[in-house]
């Protein structure tokens, strides 16, 4: 049995006439005869009844025939497939990524450029917000968010989620405390930043829900909202904030940043995965997509 006899079959069966399906693949009617017939033995089964001048299917025929447009459905999209994988070997991607993704990102682009060298790749960093117009304009073909956007234009899926943790220098009162109480937390100089905008109004709101005012006495806004930056203005006394933990164990492991326990304050950040849903089909797009969230873990 081969994929031509398949086609040849499903030909016939929907033209119901051997010269028509001869006629269309322009070859001789004696050689789809031949080759329906040759189908049949290997099967054991009659798939073809002349009624006039029309061929029709027997029973047997149009079971065959539902499994068959299966068969042939899946070698198209394999065929497509293949033909995307090609297109690959040449290609484009501009991706973007808000702060919260900035690490990740490139070490994911650093292995996915291993994978396929030849592709030009380009890389943006910006807020969520901006990133957003990038993706509806076609800029950035895939962006990692650090704030789900709500538009019927762009696919955002929850990528992955971090812990986010109160951070003070070592010597910092606060830091030989098995526990702090969120009133005790209030009443610290507050270091934030535009990117954790969502984590911070979460944050007032468990505030507020415990009857506890979150009106820091000093309040110092980076707005490029820089790690290192926001480390340094920790380490160095200016005050407390709050970092994704995967980003600062290096520092607490060096001696230069404590870890506060806050048992009433759980915080998680998480990090989506944006494109626009006229480019999900787009071969480079799908195969960047699937790597990151295979890297996820890396």
């Amino acid at each position: 049995m081969t994929l031509y006899q398949l086609e040849v079959f499903t030909l016939v069966a929907k033209v119901q006439s051997f010269t028509k399906a001869a006629r269309e693949l322009h070859v001789g009617q004696p050689s789809i005869s031949a080759l329906i017939i040759q189908l049949q033995k290997e099967l054991g089964l009659k798939l073809f009844e002349k009624f006039g001048l029309k061929s029709h299917l027997t029973e047997a025929g149009k079971r065959f025939l539902q499994r068959t447009e299966k068969i042939l459905k899946l070698v198209e999209e394999s065929r497509d497939e293949m033909e995307q994988f090609k297109g690959l070997k040449k290609g484009k991607i501009s991706i973007g990524s808000s702060g919260m993704g900035a690490s990740l990102i490139l070490q994911a682009v650093e292995k996915f450029k291993e994978r396929y060298p030849e592709i030009d790749m380009s890389l943006t960093f910006q807020q969520s917000e901006a990133l957003h117009q990038k993706l509806l304009s076609g800029e950035v073909d895939v962006a990692l968010l650090g704030r789900h956007i709500k538009s019927p234009l762009i696919i955002a899926k929850p990528y992955r989620d971090d812990e986010m943790v109160f951070i003070v220098p070592p010597k910092h009162p606060l830091a030989k405390k098995p526990s702090v109480p969120l009133n005790l937390l209030a009443q610290e100089h507050f270091i934030s930043y535009e990117t954790a905008a969502p984590v911070i109004e979460k944050m007032e709101q468990r505030f507020a829900a415990k009857g506890i005012a979150f009106k820091p006495s000093l309040e110092i806004r980076l707005s490029m909202g820089s790690r290192d930056a926001i480390k340094s203005a920790v380490s160095t006394g200016l005050g407390i904030s709050i970092l994704t933990k995967c980003h600062i164990l290096g520092d607490v492991k060096a001696g230069r940043l404590k870890i506060l326990h806050v048992p009433e304050l759980k915080l998680k950040r998480t990090l989506y995965i944006a494109f626009h849903k006229n480019r999900r089909e787009s071969s480079w797009v799908q195969s960047f997509v699937a790597f990151l969230k295979a890297y996820k873990n890396g």
